[in-house]
């Protein structure tokens, strides 16, 4: 079936790459500056949903790991709750031995005690032992009990943790059908997006790579620390192709720029522009600084890193390869981020 919709998603793009006579006239003609707009549309619409799915593969992480850890500690109560029922059922054998005993000729009553007992110190002797086995046992009989609450009331916690968790799963794994589905549409738009760019003029595709900014990397700072290897590693993929969902080496999407590039530096940091920006520490434009991330636009679906000097490093669509552009002209402004 899917590839059924690709091929009919292909033949909608073909007036746009054959230029055949009859199949002009079958599709409107676009102008060039609306067919440039279509294809910065159809790229926003494939970067949002990129990193949409980031999103969406973070929290099914995180999910699945709240269930692991909910159940283990159910198991671990369940087995603490057993342990505690063998120890109640022990002392309570204790306890009915007694009972069972003194029904069966008061053998452990103060009766019996005086009747077996040759001499005043060994009646005190013999009380002394059954009172103490007697409160003993109920010591004992009290505590277990305590034990066996504590226990299933942390079992009920655990149960009632790791149901929470899976529900919660059952919820990621809708959002991941849903963005699953989007990852299909992506696969549609980039179709479209790669046959309108074959169809550009050189005009075109300049205008969509824009102008060429004069960045000298000597300027900034050398150094070991994790923000300074950061952007000495991203220098160095000027010039690489964006691909959606990519983390390189050799190919990236705005996103899985950051990643790499910090993880050159030894360091992890989260995989989506939304969750970048939700990470770190919130630093202002006056205050950025070289490795610095900067997001972009109100639902931060994309980013890049601030090189000094007022420029950012970014890969921002199909097309058009990883650059230094000076800071606005990467997106709008949204918030930077310290890592």
């Amino acid at each position: 079936m899917l590839v059924l919709c690709l091929l009919a998603a292909m033949v909608t793009v073909v007036p746009l790459t054959t230029g055949g006579v009859g199949q002009a006239q079958a599709a409107p003609a676009r102008s060039a500056d609306q067919l440039l707009d279509r294809y910065k549309q159809l790229g926003t619409e494939a970067e949002k949903t990129t990193e949409a799915m980031h999103n969406a593969k973070i929290e099914y992480d995180k999910q699945r790991s709240i269930v692991t850890q909910a159940k283990r500690a159910a198991a671990d109560a369940q087995r603490k709750l057993d342990i505690s029922r063998e120890q109640l059922a022990s002392y309570q054998a204790r306890v009915d031995s007694i009972v069972r005993a003194s029904y069966q000729g008061a053998r452990v009553s103060g009766l019996y005690a005086v009747m077996v007992s040759d001499s005043p110190q060994a009646l005190l002797d013999q009380m002394s032992g059954l009172d103490m086995i007697s409160r003993q046992a109920a010591s004992d009989l009290t505590a277990i009990k305590k034990v066996r609450a504590r226990t299933a009331a942390a079992k009920k916690d655990a149960d009632q943790t790791a149901l929470a968790a899976s529900e919660a799963v059952s919820r990621a794994e809708r959002v991941r059908g849903d963005l699953q589905t989007k990852q299909a549409d992506l696969q549609m738009q980039a179709i479209q997006i790669r046959a309108i760019y074959q169809s550009m003029t050189g005009k075109q595709l300049a205008a969509l790579r824009g102008p060429k900014f004069d960045f000298d990397p000597r300027i900034v700072p050398k150094g070991t620390a994790a923000a300074l290897v950061a952007v000495q590693a991203a220098l160095t993929r000027i010039g690489d192709p964006y691909v959606w969902g990519a983390t390189g080496p050799s190919s990236f999407d705005c996103s899985g720029l950051m990643v790499w590039a910090y993880k050159q530096a030894g360091k992890t940091i989260p995989r989506s522009s939304e969750a970048q920006m939700a990470g770190g520490q919130p630093v202002s434009r006056e205050d950025l600084k070289p490795g610095d991330l900067v997001i972009y636009y109100p639902d931060a679906h994309h980013v890049g890193m601030y090189v000094g000097d007022g420029y950012v490093i970014h890969a921002s669509t199909f097309g058009v390869p990883v650059k230094v552009v000076p800071l606005d002209e990467a997106g709008p402004f949204n918030s930077g981020r310290r890592f």
